[in-house]
């Protein structure tokens, strides 16, 4: 598409989105914004589809992190607790190498998150080219996570693998808390949080930081992040919001390692890593400002502008990398409600527009020598539109498309070998989504989804061996077909479970042309079929309290190249490597007073392939931890007091791997990233909050 073109386009959307929310903005608002309360099953409202909906009438596949579970474990990072749904694996080196995968999608990307969206509040987590990180997120600072599952959104663009909607905390009442956090291998953790409410203005503020040795050689990480959420009421119409989230974090890389040396020394750090003591060290913020208008039959004008910078200095075997990077962008939608007897109609069209500067430059080790000099502006608009109908509170039909146009701008400043710049445009993506729930009873619901999504190329994957780009390379597209029920058999049993297949096309496959270079060609196909199942079950009431719940899930897959040659080897058949066929997790807690829980979980994780090719396979895992909790007040002085064990049998198990690692100079490839042995942890936290 030629630029004029596209601005045409543009254009005339923002012109009818403009106009259609001045045709609503003369409207009178009835209600508030729904806010969670608490975590007990029947007051959450899902509201990742703009609509609120409850567990049972969602549309779509959804799953739930509340605070409960952000708190549970040792909470450094919010792995632990995304390793507990259904369908996610997360691959966890180090705290700043981590890779998420969902359904099996994003499990060859190297060495970080990619093919999902994330946002915090209104604030993107993920990049211009597609990356996301979790690890600079602060579970203190969350108050519950929405995870849409495969391409099952037409509301927030290219995410194939799903996308995850972090909701940051906000004030009930006046408060001030500390707490701090000690646990294996030299690791402390203080985080200082504080609320303020008034009439018409809330400040949530959040301090932190993390030392840690890390149980491997070169492993030392020290972060410090900073957070301010704060919410003013203009009236019961309209309100504006303030997010602003800062990180600052250095942490040694200790790399992946080849097997005899991670089943003789796990402790080790790479060779080639602890000989240049290599480092990732890096500042980065963001900011959100949002303005919401609630109008006539409970509809919604919400705008929103964002921007972050980050700016890293990377110490590598092979070279050092600067980076510098600053993103802005808007997002904005209208909701109109139309209610027509017992049905109503949510319709929700609006745009999300996004602009990214990166910089990056690598430098020789020994004399600082400039070896390449670049500049990307990365660009996308989202157009979307959904439509939610609700007849008689028995069916609930969700439908929604989303359209993308995505491009990059590269500009070769290191012009001794050339002048490699160039651009390119991606054809218009359009995204649709159908979804249907019917409620049998006021308990028990079936739900149906049909979706598309893609994922665009990054950056590194556009770019052929000599430098050039390759302008025939397409994004990864996809559509899932899912279909379960959900039930609450009664107060004291929820049970759910799902079949869903995913079909991929034109397949970027990451072909590594050195230790840390690669290319992308667009390959075949994969298929990723898989049943998802969860209960929870409060086994033992006293006093109509739980005294004892069990829950658990599990998910059994079979992710799978269905046509995939790649440099001649036929690989169709063969699994996906880091993606395992079964993971089930089942936990237990007691809760003997209403002061004290002991709980324990165990995580099983089968066997996965290692490359393309399945020629290795990582062995089976399984991990127990337990955890014992005192919470208690004395009039406004809270306090509480936890402590866990890790891996208790102390098993040796891979935590991440490095997939289709290469093998350079006879060096056997480096696959695996050791988990920690049995680890232990102990936190206490006092706070003091207004008088009731």
């Amino acid at each position: 598409m030629n630029r004029l073109k596209y601005i045409r386009i543009t254009s005339l959307v923002l012109l009818s989105f403009i106009l259609s929310v001045y045709s609503f903005a003369q409207d009178i608002p009835t209600v508030k914004d729904t806010t969670l309360l608490s975590d007990e099953i029947e007051e959450i409202t899902i509201t990742a589809f703009r609509s609120p909906y409850n567990i049972l009438n969602t549309p779509a596949p959804i799953n739930l992190i509340l605070t409960r579970d952000l708190e549970a474990g040792n909470a450094l990072t919010p792995v632990d607790a995304l390793n507990r749904i259904p369908g996610i694996l997360m691959h966890h080196g180090t705290f700043n190498t981590n890779r998420l995968t969902i359904r099996g999608i994003g499990s060859r990307s190297p060495y970080a998150t990619y093919k999902i969206k994330a946002y915090f509040g209104e604030i993107p987590l993920t990049s211009g080219d597609g990356e996301t990180t979790l690890e600079d997120l602060e579970n203190t600072a969350i108050q519950r996570v929405e995870i849409i599952k495969g391409p099952s959104s037409s509301l927030y663009g290219a995410g194939l693998a799903g996308v995850l909607l972090f909701h940051p905390k906000t004030v009930v009442k006046d408060f001030v808390q500390n707490e701090s956090t000690v646990a294996s291998f030299g690791t402390f953790k203080n985080i200082l949080t504080a609320g303020v409410k008034d009439k018409n203005l809330t400040i949530y503020g959040l301090g932190s930081v993390l030392n840690s040795d890390g149980y491997r050689d070169n492993n030392t990480t020290n972060r410090a992040n900073v957070l301010l959420n704060s919410v003013y009421s203009f009236n019961e119409k309209s309100n504006l919001q303030l997010l602003v989230k800062g990180t600052k974090m250095k942490a040694y890389i200790p790399s992946s390692l080849d097997y005899d040396t991670f089943m003789q020394s796990p402790e080790s750090a790479a060779a080639n890593w602890k000989s240049v003591e290599g480092f990732e060290e890096y500042n980065n913020a963001q900011v959100g400002l949002s303005f919401n208008r609630f109008t006539l039959n409970e509809g919604k004008i919400s705008v929103a502008a964002f921007g972050s910078f980050r700016d890293l200095d990377e110490l590598r075997p092979f070279n050092r990398l600067n980076e510098k990077s600053n993103y802005m962008g808007g997002r904005a939608y209208i909701q109109k409600i139309v209610s027509v007897s017992n049905s109503h109609f949510v319709l929700t069209s609006g745009v999300e527009l996004f602009r990214e500067n990166y910089q990056w430059q690598t430098l020789n080790n020994t004399d600082g020598s400039l070896l390449s000099d670049n500049n990307e502006k990365r660009q996308y608009e989202n157009l979307f539109a959904q439509l939610e109908s609700n007849f008689n509170d028995l069916v609930f039909l969700s439908a929604g498309v989303n359209g993308n146009l995505t491009r990059f701008i590269y500009t070769d400043r290191f012009l001794e070998d050339g002048d490699l710049s160039g651009d390119h445009n991606y054809k218009p993506v359009i995204s649709p989504r159908i979804g249907l729930t019917v409620m049998l009873r006021d308990n028990y619901s079936v739900f149906g989804n049909v979706s598309h999504g893609f994922s665009t190329p990054t950056f590194e994957e556009t770019l052929l061996p000599e430098g050039q780009l390759n302008t025939g390379i397409k994004p990864e597209s996809g559509w899932n077909f899912e279909f379960g029920f959900r039930s609450e058999l009664s107060n004291r049993f929820q049970l759910s479970a799902s079949y869903y297949r995913i079909y991929v096309n034109n397949l970027l496959v990451a072909r590594r042309t050195g230790e840390d270079a690669y290319i992308g060609v667009n390959a075949g196909q994969s298929v990723h079929p898989g049943l998802e199942a969860e209960f929870t079950w409060i086994t033992i009431t006293n006093n109509g309290l739980p005294l004892l719940t069990i829950n658990g899930n599990v998910t059994i897959a079979d992710y799978h190249f269905s046509d995939f040659v790649d440099l001649g080897i036929d690989y169709s058949g063969n699994n996906l490597p880091g993606t395992a066929k079964e993971t089930w997790i089942v936990g237990a807690r007691l809760d003997p007073l209403k002061s004290l829980s002991v709980s324990a979980r165990y995580r099983y994780n089968g066997k996965m392939p290692l490359d393309d090719a399945n020629s290795k396979f990582s062995d089976s895992f399984g991990i127990t931890g337990a955890e014992v909790k005192y919470s208690g007040r004395k009039g406004r002085v809270k306090i509480q007091l936890k402590g866990g064990i890790e891996n208790i049998f102390d098993v040796h198990y891979a935590s991440m791997l490095a997939v289709n690692a290469p093998s350079f100079n006879g060096v056997p490839p480096r696959y695996y990233y050791p988990g920690n042995p049995r680890n232990y942890y102990a936190s206490i936290l006092i706070g003091l909050i207004e008088k009731e």
